[in-house]
């Protein structure tokens, strides 16, 4: 068992938000996904892809444990099981730039969904996980950390407010040392529908992110991240809706960034003549078919479409609605973003000035520039953010 984390506790300035050799703002956060350290070669990820020159933070997700003790042993512990090397890689970075900012995202995965809930339920529960995770993160040499799930749908209101002390808590610990706290919301949140709420929220922390990638359909083939809606019954299924929605509950832009993700949602049409989107859906097999290194049923990552559209039979097709490109061979149909489509989010990013982008993940870009440029979609974002930024 590991022993308790020696830790310097006294008070540290905060970090500058000028350090970033970018722009001061919109920020580009890059999360990196763990699991892409374990694809077949050639196409295994390491932390010397990692495009840290081209990002203000880097972001490693921790899947953890379900349970933690006075030091979060246990989460502590399993993680470093099962990525042995990634703390020593995040140290190398932080070497090779030191104005980078590494942080931690935590609760993204089922296992740890109760976490937050259950350090809620009193003031003594509260108390012990702020301190434990403030020593955590400290202890480890992290700038920081990223909460996911913790304001789910349909919480009661007796929950609502403990976890909304737990979060006012920590604000107070990672503030005084001058560590940087995001909170990450659900495109399906229920904070957002009432007045205030997400502002009263976001008072406690640094950044508020609201995801506006990932929306799929079991039915019908659809863009993961469209710019505005095709169908307006479904009000949360585009990028537009979900940032409207955080600002009209109090998110202040200075403090929302918006996700964008590197993942096509691939799909299996029922009838491969018709591939417009929309398109019905092969029933009871309606994923596309996995890809060969992201080995996701109804998903795949940027590098693997990109080479599609370059040596298979693929055609890409631009979207002017969604304002998104989709691609198609036989019977399979992949959404996507790709550099067009992320330079309409940056300026939409820029427009409502907000804080700028957290981006799942960097590990699916074609970070070995097998289809063109080297990182082209993070490239993409640095540069329409340093266009508009540059002083003369």
């Amino acid at each position: 068992m590991p022993s308790a984390l020696q830790v310097d506790m006294r008070p540290k300035s905060r970090l500058s938000k000028e350090a970033y050799d970018g722009p001061d703002k919109p920020l580009i956060m890059c999360m990196v996904n763990s699991s892409s350290y374990q694809r077949p070669p050639p196409m295994t990820y390491t932390y010397h892809q990692v495009p840290s020159n081209l990002c203000s933070h880097v972001v490693f997700p921790l899947t953890g444990a379900a349970d933690w003790s006075d030091d979060m042993l246990h989460y502590d512990y399993t993680h470093k099981i099962t990525h042995p090397n990634l703390y020593h890689e995040m140290v190398r970075l932080k070497k090779e730039r030191p104005a980078l900012k590494i942080l931690v995202s935590v609760g993204e995965f089922e296992v740890n969904s109760g976490l937050f809930r259950y350090a809620a339920e009193s003031m003594h529960a509260t108390v012990q996980f702020c301190s434990s995770v403030l020593r955590w993160t400290l202890g480890n040499g992290f700038d920081g950390l990223v909460i996911h799930r913790m304001f789910a749908r349909e919480s009661p209101d007796q929950d609502r407010h403990g976890l909304i002390v737990l979060l006012q808590k920590l604000w107070v610990h990672f503030e005084r040392h001058g560590l940087t706290l995001i909170v990450v919301f659900e495109p399906d949140t229920d904070v957002f529908d009432q007045q205030l709420l997400g502002g009263k929220i976001c008072s406690y922390v640094d950044y508020a992110v609201v995801v506006s990638h990932g929306f799929r359909s079991d039915a019908y083939a659809e863009f993961p991240s469209p710019l505005r809606p095709r169908n307006r019954t479904n009000v949360t299924s585009d990028f537009e809706t979900a940032i409207d929605r955080a600002m009209r509950s109090g998110v202040p832009i200075h403090k929302l960034l918006v996700s964008v993700s590197f993942d096509g949602a691939s799909y299996t049409l029922d009838d491969k003549a018709d591939h417009s989107p929309g398109s019905v859906l092969l029933a009871g097999r309606s994923e596309g078919i996995p890809g060969l290194f992201s080995r996701c049923a109804g998903a795949l990552s940027y590098f693997e479409i990109c080479k599609r559209l370059l040596s298979d039979n693929w055609t890409r097709v631009w979207d002017a609605n969604a304002e998104c490109p989709y691609a198609y061979s036989d019977d399979q149909w992949v959404g996507y973003d790709d550099a067009q489509s992320l330079m309409v989010k940056t300026e939409f990013v820029r427009n409502r000035s907000l804080a700028g982008v957290m981006v799942w993940d960097v590990s699916s870009d074609d970070y070995r520039g097998d289809c063109g440029p080297p990182n082209i979609l993070v490239q993409t974002l640095y540069q329409q953010f340093q266009l508009v930024l540059k002083v003369d």
